[in-house]
């Protein structure tokens, strides 16, 4: 098959997978402490990696496009809210949340007092503090206080305190949900970002990109389909002479 469709088709599934992603990111404009993707590809060579010893060629020698992305960790504004529990961080860092499917981490600072009286998020995961545990708090118990080191207070009495986490290696973070890591293989490391109370850290989505990239990604999308298209009729094309001359 001629090399020049590989490159075609694999332009296609690199421009619908970007597609994809910038969708996502507009959909989350919104998402409190959201952090966007971006898209990247590269160019795959087939005959080289088959040790065949080829230099590239404008028809990429058999190559394919890949798609792929990366998640942007860049500090979001902070709007405030005047809401004793909502927390925002400001600086490198991620608050550590038990869920179903273990510890995970998040920047979405939108917490609340949960049934059995410990802080959560508003879906109901479990805030941890610097031991791993939840953070004890008497819903009757009067106005609650969070200090920019995490530190946690109830009237007079210190809670706990929050346990903030950066890692060495963010790129190995794997969103779970809108603005939720897996930490699975992302090395752990002591964090220097600081909380501010009544307050939540902005969606990072740049919405005037995004749409222009959503236009031009749709154009390429539709050279590249124009491609494939115009390659594959040549293909068919030529099939159909070597049958009617024999060859």
């Amino acid at each position: 098959m001629d090399p020049a469709y590989y490159v075609a088709a694999g332009s296609l599934r690199a421009r619908a997978y970007q597609m994809e992603v910038i969708s996502n990111n507009l959909a989350n404009a919104q998402t409190i402490a959201y952090k966007p993707e971006k898209t990247f590809y590269s160019v795959y060579n087939k005959a080289k990696s088959e040790g065949r010893g080829l230099p590239l060629t404008p028809h990429v020698n058999d190559g394919t496009i890949i798609a792929q992305s990366g998640v942007d960790f860049s500090q979001g504004t902070l709007r405030a809210t005047k809401q004793n529990l909502d927390l925002a961080l400001q600086g490198k860092g991620f608050f550590m949340v038990k869920t179903a499917q273990g510890t995970q981490a998040t920047r979405d600072g939108q917490l609340q007092i949960g049934l059995t009286g410990q802080l959560q998020t508003r879906d109901g995961a479990t805030l941890l503090g610097k031991n791993n545990l939840p953070i004890p708090i008497d819903p009757a118990g009067g106005l609650v206080t969070v200090q920019s080191d995490g530190t946690v207070l109830q009237g007079e009495n210190t809670q706990g305190q929050i346990n903030v986490q950066d890692f060495t290696n963010p790129s190995a973070l794997r969103r779970v949900g809108s603005s939720r890591f897996d930490i699975s293989g992302a090395q752990a490391t002591a964090s220097t970002a600081t909380i501010t109370q009544g307050a939540l850290e902005q969606s990072t989505v740049d919405l005037p990109t995004c749409m222009i990239d959503m236009i031009q990604m749709n154009r390429m999308y539709e050279m590249s389909l124009k491609a494939a298209s115009t390659i594959t009729n040549d293909m068919d094309e030529k099939s159909i002479t070597d049958i009617s001359t024999g060859h």
